[in-house]
C-alpha cells in the first residue's frame, strides 16, 4: 500500500474515537492555517479555526498576492488529541491533519474517487489583517478609530486637516461604520474637499501603493480619452456612423446597423444585445461589432460591455495608437499617473476598455479632481471644459429610477439631509467608485472587494452623512 494511503488511513482511524476538545488542544488549533494553490504560487487558501467553548468552528478564504479574493465554507470540524478533520463542501473533500509542533498541520485531502493528496498547512496568524480585520485590533471591544491627517507625498495631491467640525464629523461617523463592515468589504476610502485630501484610509492590509482594479470605472476613463481625441480634432461629429469608421465590416452597412453612431456607444443606446464580458471572445472587436441588435439604435439605454470596446477601436482608428498609449501621453502623464496596469484581457493589441484598468486610489482621486475642476489639473487644461460639461451631463434615462447616464459617466443625485446633491459618478462593480459632487467641491473615492456583498451599499452610507460636508 502506498505511503500516502497508509497515512490517510491512519489519520482517519483517529476520528473513530469521539472526544471533547480541551481548551489546551483548542488553543493549539486556533488561528489561520495557510495552504498552497495547486498551480499558482501567488494564490493561497487559509483555514481559520476558532475555539468556542469545547467546539471548533472554521471558515475558509482564498487570497491572491495575500489579498482576499473569496470566502468558502468549512464544515464538520472534528478534533481528537493532536489531530483534526474538516470537510470543504465546494471541493467535496475532507482534510485530515496531525499537529507537527505548533506551526504545522501535517496531512492532506481525501476526495471521493481521487488519491490522497498530501498538503501540509502552516500557521500564519499574520493573515488576519488581510482577511478578517479592517484595521489592526478593530475587533476588540475597546477599539476606537483615530483620524490621521493624510500623508503628503510627491504625487502632487495637497493634503490637509478638516476645515470644519462638520467635515470631521462626516469622517468620524462614516469611517468607523466602514471598519465595522456595515458597507461590505471596502479596501480604501478617500475624501478630497476644497482641493485637499482630508481623509485617506485603507483597510484589510491595503496601502496607498497597492494597485486596485477599478472595474467598470474604466468606462469613464474611456469617455475622457474620446474627449481628448475630440478636443484635438481627431474625432469630429459624434453622429458619425460606425460603418464609415470600420469599412472592413460590411455588416455595419446593413439594416439598423448603419444607424449606430459614436454617440450611441457613449450613451449605451447602440441597441446591441448586452454582453458584459466581450473580452472573453477571441476577436473582441469583431464580436462586439457584429452582435445581434435587439432594439433600434438610439431608442433606449441598454448597459453593455461591448460599447466601450468598440470605442477603443474608434480611438485607434482615429488617432493611430491604442488607447493605453493615448492615455499615457494625454491623460496619465499630465495627471502624474505613473503606476497602473492595463494588461488584463488585452486582445489583438487593444486594452479592455470596459473594466480591466488597475489604478492607485490616489490616482483615481486625481481623475475626480480634474473632472471637478472642469478638465484642469495642476494649472494645465487636460480635457476641455466643453467636453467635461458635455460628457457628464444627462443624456438618457436608465433602467434604475433616478440613475441617469451621460457619456460613460453616471448622472445621479445623492439625497442627504434635506437636499439632493448632483453627482458625477464612475461606477465599478465591487465598490470601485469615484463620486464627484460639484456643489460641495468634493471628490470621494472608494475601492473594495464587494463582489459577494452589495457593491453599492457605501453609496447609502455616504448619502447618510454627506450633508455634513455642506458648509
Amino acid at each position: 500500500m502506498a505511503m500516502k494511503t497508509k497515512y490517510a488511513l491512519f489519520l482517519l482511524t483517529l476520528f473513530l474515537i469521539s472526544g471533547c476538545i480541551s481548551s489546551n488542544t483548542g488553543k493549539q488549533f486556533s488561528g489561520f492555517w495557510e495552504g498552497p494553490h495547486p498551480a499558482n504560487k501567488d494564490k493561497k487558501f487559509y483555514i481559520h479555526l476558532t475555539l468556542h467553548h469545547d467546539t471548533i468552528a472554521a471558515e475558509g478564504f482564498w487570497t491572491d498576492r495575500h489579498f482576499y479574493t473569496e470566502h468558502f465554507r468549512v464544515d464538520s470540524v472534528s478534533v481528537h488529541d493532536d489531530s483534526i478533520r474538516f470537510f470543504i463542501p465546494n471541493w467535496n473533500c475532507f482534510y485530515l491533519g496531525k499537529l507537527s509542533g505548533n506551526q504545522m498541520l501535517k496531512g492532506g485531502f481525501s476526495c471521493k474517487n481521487e488519491a490522497f493528496d498530501s498538503v501540509n498547512l502552516h500557521k500564519n496568524n499574520g493573515a488576519e489583517i488581510y482577511l478578517t480585520e479592517a484595521k489592526p485590533g478593530c475587533q476588540k471591544s475597546n477599539y476606537q478609530y483615530k483620524y490621521r491627517v493624510p500623508t503628503a507625498t510627491k504625487d502632487g495631491i495637497p493634503t490637509g486637516r478638516f476645515q470644519s467640525k462638520n467635515n470631521s464629523l462626516f469622517v468620524d461617523s462614516l469611517v468607523p461604520e466602514i471598519i465595522q463592515n456595515k458597507y461590505g468589504r471596502l479596501n480604501s476610502f478617500l475624501v478630497i474637499k476644497d482641493g485637499k485630501l482630508i481623509c485617506e484610509e485603507y483597510f484589510y492590509g491595503y496601502t496607498r501603493d497597492d494597485l486596485h482594479p477599478i472595474e467598470s470605472s474604466t468606462k469613464s476613463i474611456t469617455s475622457l480619452l474620446i474627449g481628448i481625441a475630440r478636443d484635438k480634432g481627431m474625432i469630429g461629429n459624434l453622429q458619425e456612423p460606425l460603418y464609415k469608421i470600420f469599412p472592413q465590416f460590411p455588416e455595419l452597412k446593413k439594416g439598423q446597423y448603419q444607424k449606430i453612431t459614436i454617440e450611441n456607444l457613449l450613451t449605451m443606446t447602440s441597441g446591441y444585445e448586452p454582453e458584459y464580458k466581450p473580452y472573453l471572445d477571441n476577436d473582441r472587436l469583431a464580436f462586439s461589432l457584429t452582435r445581434k441588435l435587439i432594439q433600434q439604435p438610439g431608442k433606449g439605454f441598454i448597459y453593455d460591455g461591448g460599447n466601450p470596446e468598440i470605442l477603443g477601436a474608434v480611438l485607434k482608428a482615429k488617432t493611430g495608437v491604442y488607447a493605453e498609449e493615448w492615455a499615457q501621453k494625454y491623460l496619465f502623464d499630465p495627471l502624474g499617473i505613473t503606476h497602473y496596469d492595463w494588461h488584463l484581457y488585452r486582445n489583438h493589441g487593444y486594452p479592455c476598455m470596459g473594466g480591466s484598468l488597475a489604478l492607485l486610489p490616489r490616482d483615481m482621486a486625481k481623475i475626480g479632481m480634474m473632472v471637478l475642476n472642469e478638465g484642469e489639473y495642476n494649472h494645465q487644461q487636460v480635457v476641455s471644459k466643453q467636453w467635461i460639461k458635455e460628457s457628464t451631463s444627462m443624456k438618457t434615462t436608465t433602467n434604475s429610477p433616478g440613475d441617469n447616464y451621460a457619456y460613460l459617466w453616471w448622472d445621479i443625485y445623492l439625497h442627504s439631509g434635506k437636499k439632493n446633491y448632483k453627482t458625477i459618478w464612475a461606477n465599478g462593480l465591487g465598490s470601485q467608485f469615484i463620486y464627484i459632487i460639484p456643489e460641495l467641491k468634493t471628490v470621494i473615492v472608494t475601492t473594495g472587494h464587494n463582489y459577494e456583498f452589495d457593491s453599492w451599499a457605501i453609496t447609502k452610507g455616504i448619502s447618510k452623512y454627506l450633508y455634513l460636508l455642506d458648509n
